[in-house]
């Protein structure tokens, strides 16, 4: 048929005396594509991509396969067809039975949510291997209350994860001679036993469930004594800014006991497995920093966070220990979070292997911080027969920011850098030191004096200490120093999802902006000019 009749749309061919006629061709020329409209090169491409060769289309007989023929014994198809039916129905129940074994066996199963809610994080799983005996859990709920799912998937996980573990769900309207028998009288109340030991909580509280698996598979809690008596944070106030009692919580999660100590009444107690001194603001006294010096000669640890401008005498005598807190005040304009301050800032930097900062789920956040230089080198000697064996500069701010001498930058946050007065960074903020006690550095890593500081004690505030690495930073440099190092790994499930937030530095602020702004327009203008111009005249 005729190129034009085929396409349609196109007027036909007339002869001289004015009748329509049709042009006949050989299929030869019709598969060809003669005379035909332009717009084809899509199916020519396809035509060269997928060729198929066809003889019958050129006027010949051959064909591309030898002539069907009927071979004795063919009726017996129709039986091998079901046979090889059935065969195939078999094969593939046993290609499921296998695959639901191996599922079973092998709990697989993937979380896409932001701050993984529903896995185990490596904190849980730490604790969970450290397992030495067997723990049961009875979780007494009420099937008719939702609250208790949440509970019962994360029991789920914990028993896939370690045989250490059992657990029981109880419906109390059901077994109530069960639960007059441990002692339950509420719904929603969960026991964890293990040894003799037991801890009960509210299964409202599903995140307090591996806390309580530590408190019992452990015998004894380490004791961690917090300094008072120089205008120290307190552990119990709740507020949001001045508060760090979250702070305590976990602490107290991780199986630590809690208590104050004033070195000016008898100095650090025998059974002291971590010093802490929380932001103090006031001066030490003497007979008190004659107290931390025979702590320290005596194998202590000591964590401070100290801020700037805090406890002049303190910073005096780290300096002892080549432990030097600056008076300058960090800024950070790249670094600052979005529309924030520049005092208050991301710290980049941090070590991939020191074992506080390893296993941070981010950048620290800081607010008000100053530098903790190390002065010295392995091998200088501190008071009372230390020797330094080891120190680490393991958190620092980014290459952007300085430490400021300007005074007007802590009560105005506006200040630039000046050569000269300021110090450019990476500027540490996290430090520690350990030393060889009686002059000898080749004595067991927990029976060395280490000395961890920081120049900020914002980021363990309940402002600040759900934010980002803070948490791990602050509860992983307890652990450090009281040689727990199993329990160091990333909390990351312990964001709540209704607290969780999307932390943008100020450059990546701007970044975006001008990629959706500017980048992502411009190539969709670049892609229509494109094709504006082929069909407009390349078509």
């Amino acid at each position: 048929m005729d190129p034009e009749l085929e396409r349609g749309g196109v007027r036909g061919r007339r002869d001289p005396g004015g009748q329509d006629v049709f042009t006949v061709r050989s299929v030869r020329r019709f598969r060809q594509g003669s005379n035909r409209s332009l717009p084809r090169h899509l199916f020519h491409l396809f035509h060269h991509l997928l060729s198929v060769p066809d003889d019958a289309f050129h006027g010949g007989t051959e064909v591309d396969r030898p002539e069907l023929k009927r071979e004795e014994g063919q009726g017996l198809g129709l039986w091998a067809n079901y046979a090889l039916l059935a065969y195939t129905a078999v094969a593939l129940a046993v290609l499921l039975g296998v695959a639901n074994l191996i599922i079973f066996d092998h709990n697989v199963r993937w979380d896409l949510t932001p701050g993984k809610q529903y896995s185990l994080s490596e904190f849980d799983k730490r604790v969970l291997s450290g397992l030495k005996h067997n723990v049961k859990v009875m979780a007494f709920v009420r099937t008719e209350d939702a609250s208790y799912l949440r509970l019962a998937d994360l029991l789920f996980q914990v028993a896939a994860y370690t045989p250490r573990v059992t657990y029981q769900i109880i419906d109390v309207n059901k077994a109530p001679g069960l639960a007059r028998q441990y002692g339950v009288s509420i719904y929603g109340e969960v026991v964890v036993e293990s040894e003799g030991r037991r801890r009960d909580f509210d299964n409202a509280r599903a995140d307090l469930l591996i806390p309580a698996i530590l408190e019992v598979s452990h015998v004894t809690n380490k004791k961690l004594y917090f300094t008072v008596g120089h205008g120290e944070r307190d552990l119990f106030n709740t507020d949001r800014n001045l508060g760090f009692s979250e702070f305590r919580n976990y602490l107290e999660q991780n199986n630590y006991q809690i208590e104050n100590v004033s070195l000016f009444a008898g100095g650090v107690p025998g059974d002291c497995s971590v010093l802490v001194s929380l932001a103090p603001r006031k001066d030490f006294m003497p007979q008190e920093l004659a107290a931390l010096a025979k702590y320290l000669a005596g194998g202590g640890k000591y964590l401070v966070f100290l801020d700037p401008y805090g406890s002049p005498s303190l910073a005096g005598f780290l300096e002892k220990y080549y432990m030097r807190f600056t008076e300058r005040v960090i800024v950070d304009p790249a670094y600052r979070l979005t529309a924030g301050e520049i005092l208050t800032m991301q710290m980049p930097l941090y070590s991939k292997t020191d074992p506080i900062t390893r296993s941070m789920a981010g950048a620290a956040v800081f607010s008000m911080a100053r530098g903790v230089e190390i002065t010295g080198k392995p091998g200088d000697k501190a008071p009372d027969g230390l020797v330094m064996y080891r120190a680490d500069s393991f958190l620092k701010s980014s290459h952007e920011s300085w430490a400021s001498g300007d005074p007007k930058a802590v009560t105005t946050g506006i200040t630039e850098f000046k050569p000269g007065r300021d110090l450019k960074g990476p500027i540490p903020v996290g430090s520690e030191i350990d030393f060889g006690v009686n002059g000898d550095v080749h004595v067991p890593i927990e029976k060395m004096a280490r000395i961890v500081g920081f120049g900020s004690s914002a980021f363990a505030s309940n402002q600040f200490i759900g934010m980002l690495g803070n948490r791990d930073l602050a509860v992983s440099a307890v652990n450090e120093l009281a040689g727990d190092e199993i329990l160091i790994a990333s909390r990351e499930r312990l964001n709540k999802a209704e607290t969780a937030a999307f932390y943008v530095t100020n450059a990546q602020a701007t970044g975006s902006f001008y990629l959706g702004a500017v980048v992502e327009p411009s190539i969709l203008f670049l892609i229509g000019l494109a094709v504006f111009v082929r069909r407009r005249f390349f078509a």
